[in-house]
């Protein structure tokens, strides 16, 4: 049995892809709306409006006739805000794009990756306030992903 190796992580070819489309930015640019990958810092330095992508729980396709498995690896994505309609209008806005996903490609370095489809596999969530004295609002959303590396 074989499944595709991707190279990177879901999470780092779905970011890229968000940062692509100018929905979030690239930490690396210090501006609004950064988008990290596997975890949200905090801190004085740190834009308080920011996302995070995470590796989550996919699935495998029943194993074909050849005995080749493939899979859809899982990601979540993850919105602060400092407010509730900031935070919630963020997230729509970027779930509205990625279920619009239909065979779009994201270069990453030399690499280039196929996104067929990108399948929401839950609503959007509000996690509520963060607690502390921030008082930051939480949104996620889960998705599917069905994606091949081309070069």
């Amino acid at each position: 049995m074989s499944t595709q190796k991707l190279e990177l992580s879901p999470m780092a070819i779905i970011a890229a892809y968000i940062i692509g489309l100018g929905k979030m930015t690239d930490p690396d640019d210090q501006t609004t709306w950064p988008l990290y990958q596997s975890h949200i810092p905090d801190g004085d330095d740190v834009e308080t409006e920011c996302g995070g992508v995470y590796d989550t729980v996919g699935i495998n396709d029943p194993r074909s006739m050849n005995g080749t498995v493939s899979g859809h690896p899982g990601v979540q994505l993850r919105i602060r805000a400092r407010d509730y309609e900031t935070g919630r209008t963020k997230i729509e806005d970027i779930a509205v794009a990625l279920d619009a996903v239909v065979r779009d490609t994201v270069a990453i370095g030399p690499s280039t990756y196929r996104l067929q489809n990108v399948s929401r596999t839950t609503p959007i969530v509000s996690l509520g306030v963060e607690p502390g004295t921030k008082r930051r609002n939480i949104f996620t959303v889960n998705y599917l992903l069905t994606v091949k590396k081309l070069s």
